[in-house]
């Protein structure tokens, strides 16, 4: 068991193999368990202490010359991984009560059929799977928290969003799926959409690449927008605006890739506060306009973006790891 799931971590499983997996997952609770166990545990692990930016949870190796950078987890490290992992699905597996509200702002679940609800978090400059129990496939972005019940109820499919997610929903006419988010909730049945909505920050965006969405504004329910493929809901200047999309690159960060296309650099900066979770300065007002295109890795951290960035249009920066900032001159 624990060696198919690993495998699938790794990208090292076929399509069949995929396909095998997520089958066990569906049928067998000690699979479902085993899976989200993992999921979490290497979650966990990604803030163990590292030399270098790595593929793998495993040792790793990466040579230059006649030096070599290994990712070490030491047995103490290991253990504590295991025990907070623990704790952490104890916690997220919890009860409570209360009644979740539907779009409508009426019960749709009564007290008694309290759900046991599951949260996954992303840390800063990682990204993870999620499958839901009807078999829903999400990708979630750096920073990125996820709430969703275990079982979902026979009347709606409902989940909470703090961050950026790429889902794919199995259609289910009869129990519409629901995404929660700070101001507004999106409303699909069976499609395929990203999600743009971190808490305390005045952006959103929903942009539909199948299917079709609904998107309502929590504060005025009378307010929707609907969406067809290549359409995007947007917050622009206070107001959600419907606007057409062609350019797929913004989807890229599912494959570990941040893509700038003509963006301000001021923008770009601010992505990169958010994905890396660091403090950016801009002192050098020459360069907070000027537009940048531009693909980096993931996992090679802020640092290589901004030296990247350096390659198009000259500047310098200070990384203070103490303080987490970087100052720009």
């Amino acid at each position: 068991m624990y060696l198919l799931i690993e495998q699938y971590f790794e990208g090292e499983l076929s399509p069949e193999g995929k396909r095998e997996l997520f089958e066990k997952i569906d049928t067998d609770e000690k699979w479902k368990e085993e899976f989200i166990a993992i999921q979490n545990l290497r979650g966990l692990t990604a803030w163990a202490p590292v030399a270098t930016s790595c593929h793998k949870t495993s040792a790793n190796v990466e040579s230059s010359g006649n030096k070599s950078n290994k990712r070490i987890i030491s047995p103490r490290v290991r253990h504590f991984i295991g025990y907070a992992a623990a704790i952490l699905i104890a916690f997220t597996l919890a009860r409570f009560a209360g009644e979740q509200k539907g779009l409508s702002g009426e019960s749709v679940l009564s007290p008694e059929k309290s759900p046991v609800y599951q949260e996954i978090s992303t840390p800063a400059g990682q990204r993870a799977f999620v499958r839901l129990p009807d078999s829903s496939t999400i990708w979630l972005n750096a920073r990125t928290t996820l709430r969703y019940p275990v079982d979902f109820s026979e009347k709606e499919r409902h989940v909470e969003l703090d961050g950026e997610a790429f889902f794919v929903i199995k259609e289910n006419p009869e129990s519409p799926f629901i995404v929660s988010t700070e101001n507004y909730n999106i409303k699909v049945t069976g499609t395929s959409f990203n999600v743009y909505a971190y808490k305390n920050r005045n952006e959103f965006s929903a942009s539909l690449t199948e299917g079709s969405v609904q998107v309502f504004d929590l504060k005025d329910k009378t307010q929707c927008i609907r969406l067809k493929p290549n359409e995007r809901a947007e917050l622009v200047n206070g107001q959600l605006t419907k606007t057409d999309f062609h350019n797929m690159d913004f989807l890229l960060w599912k494959d570990g890739i941040y893509a700038f296309d003509d963006l301000p650099f001021y923008e770009i900066i601010k992505k990169l506060e958010l994905y890396y979770d660091i403090a950016i300065i801009v002192n050098n007002n020459s360069i907070r306009n000027y537009k940048f295109s531009g693909k980096f890795r993931q996992r090679d951290g802020v640092e290589r973006a901004l030296r990247t960035l350096q390659k198009i249009h000259p500047f310098s920066f200070v990384k203070d790891d103490e303080l987490n900032t970087i100052i720009i001159k």
